[in-house]
């Protein structure tokens, strides 16, 4: 993807130190991947790369918004991303994905790319239930929980069913 390449770092190249990376992601990054979780909005990542003797330490700072569309009412809303994230790369024997955000590099690694990784957490924002800001608390009205224990309601049903016999002697012990 030639598009991607703004997001390469060359990391062969970089002095042990930090370094700082300004990306800004619209409809036109968006458009560079398959399916349609995501279509346009406006996202501007600050990334802090640290680079040591034996591993790269990138954290991201997400922060803009996407285009959603309510799917209730249909009706177009700018939803709000704001988050950060850590991604560490380890120098190793042979590439390989350790967790979801731990990758081992090799030594002669010369360019990282960082462009799946933003997409794919900006895609995992997005949430299951789209709805309008509007609509939120209408819906949150609508999905109240009410907790009702059954031992409470037997306790009460033996109170009530208790036999003549012994109301009789509750009665009496009343009077002492």
């Amino acid at each position: 993807m030639e598009k991607l390449k703004d997001f390469d770092i060359q990391v062969y190249k970089l002095a042990i130190k930090q370094h700082e990376y300004e990306y800004t992601v619209n409809s036109d990054f968006f458009s560079n991947f398959e399916g349609e979780l995501v279509e346009s909005g406006e996202v501007k990542i600050q990334l802090l790369l640290d680079k040591r003797e034996n591993l790269l330490e990138l954290n991201f700072d997400f922060s803009g918004f996407l285009d959603l569309i309510s799917d209730r009412s249909l009706e177009p809303f700018q939803y709000p991303i704001d988050i950060n994230k850590k991604l560490l790369y380890k120098y190793g024997e042979e590439e390989q994905e350790l967790e979801e955000d731990v990758f081992v590099i090799t030594k002669n690694t010369q360019v990282i790319n960082v462009g799946h990784f933003i997409y794919e957490t900006i895609a995992l924002q997005i949430p299951l239930k789209k709805l309008h800001p509007d609509e939120i608390e209408e819906d949150e009205e609508h999905n109240e929980y009410v907790y009702i224990d059954d031992a409470e309601e037997d306790i009460k049903e033996e109170e009530e069913k208790i036999d003549p016999r012994w109301e009789a002697l509750k009665k009496l012990n009343k009077k002492k």
